[in-house]
C-alpha cells in the first residue's frame, strides 16, 4: 500500500495543479472514492493506479471539502477500507478512520464491523477483533456477515463451539450464503465430523458451483471419510475450474 504521506502528498499536488481527479465536483470524488473497491481488473497496474487514485480522492474530500455527518462517515469508512491492507502508518491510519467514524457515529454497527475484520485479516489482534465483532452483533444482530466473521475469530482462539454456533446465526439470516456453509463444514472437518462438512461443502457447492475451493475441501472431506472415488472426482473438479480461471486476476497488493 503506498505511504499515507505519500497519499497526502498526491492529495494536495493534485488539487494545487487542478488535477481531473481532484478538482471536480464533490460528487465526482465521492465516486471515484467509492471506485476502489471495485472489481479488479487483469491489470495489476491498473488496479494500483485505480487505488492510488481512489485513495487520492478520498485524502480530498477529508481534508479539503469540509464534509460532515454521514457524507464525512462514508468517506471514511471508503479511506480505511483503502488503508487496512496495508502496513505502518497506512493501517494505523485506517484504525484512526475508524475510530473517528464511530466516536462520530456510535451505533454504526459497519464501522466496528470493518474495524474487527481489519484487525483479524491484517494484524491477528483477535482479542480486540472479538471485542468489535461483539459490539457490531450488539448493535445489529441481522446481519449474516458479522456472525461468519466473528465465527471466524472464535475458530482462531481455539473455540469451534462457539464458531459453530455464529455460523448457524448466519445461514439462518443468510441461507444462500456460500461461504457461511463453507466455513461451516471447514469447522465441522476441524472437528472430525466427516459427514457434517460433506453436506456442508454440497451446500457450498450447489450455491455457488464455479467455486474450486469447495471441492477440494469435500475431496478431503470424502477422503478421510474413505471415499476415495467420489473425492478423487472432486479433485478433477476442483482442477478443471482452476485450469478455466488461471487467467484471472490475482490479489495485488502494495508495499
Amino acid at each position: 500500500m503506498p505511504s499515507v504521506r505519500w497519499s497526502k502528498a498526491l492529495c494536495l499536488a493534485a488539487v494545487l495543479i487542478g488535477g481531473p481527479a481532484l478538482a471536480d465536483s464533490v460528487a465526482d470524488l465521492r465516486q471515484i472514492c467509492r471506485s476502489g473497491h471495485n472489481e479488479p481488473s487483469s491489470d495489476p497496474a491498473q488496479i494500483i493506479a485505480r487505488h492510488d487514485k481512489a485513495l487520492a480522492a478520498c485524502n480530498a474530500l477529508v481534508e479539503h471539502h469540509g464534509l460532515t455527518g454521514e457524507a464525512l462517515v462514508a468517506t471514511l469508512l471508503d479511506r480505511a477500507d483503502l488503508l487496512a491492507p496495508g502496513t505502518g502508518a497506512a493501517y494505523t491510519q485506517a484504525l484512526a478512520d475508524y475510530g473517528r467514524v464511530i466516536a462520530l457515529a456510535p451505533k454504526t454497527a459497519i464501522a466496528f464491523w470493518k474495524r474487527g475484520q481489519a484487525r483479524l485479516l491484517y494484524m491477528r489482534d483477535l482479542p480486540r477483533a472479538l471485542s468489535d465483532l461483539n459490539t457490531a452483533i450488539g448493535l445489529d444482530p441481522s446481519q449474516a456477515e458479522f456472525f461468519i466473521t466473528r465465527a471466524s475469530i472464535q475458530a482462531s482462539l481455539g473455540e469451534p463451539a462457539k464458531a459453530l454456533a455464529d455460523l448457524d446465526r448466519a445461514i439462518a439470516l443468510a441461507p444462500r450464503l456460500e461461504k457461511a456453509w463453507s466455513f461451516r463444514g471447514l469447522t465441522h472437518f476441524s472437528k472430525g465430523d466427516t459427514n457434517r462438512a460433506i453436506a456442508d461443502f454440497s451446500e457450498a457447492i450447489r450455491l455457488a458451483p464455479d467455486a474450486d475451493d469447495n471441492y477440494r475441501f469435500r475431496a478431503a472431506a470424502r477422503r478421510a471419510a474413505g471415499q476415495e472415488a467420489e473425492a478423487a472426482a472432486d479433485e478433477a473438479k476442483a482442477k478443471a475450474l482452476s485450469a478455466r480461471d488461471a487467467g484471472a486476476p490475482a490479489p495485488v497488493t502494495r508495499p
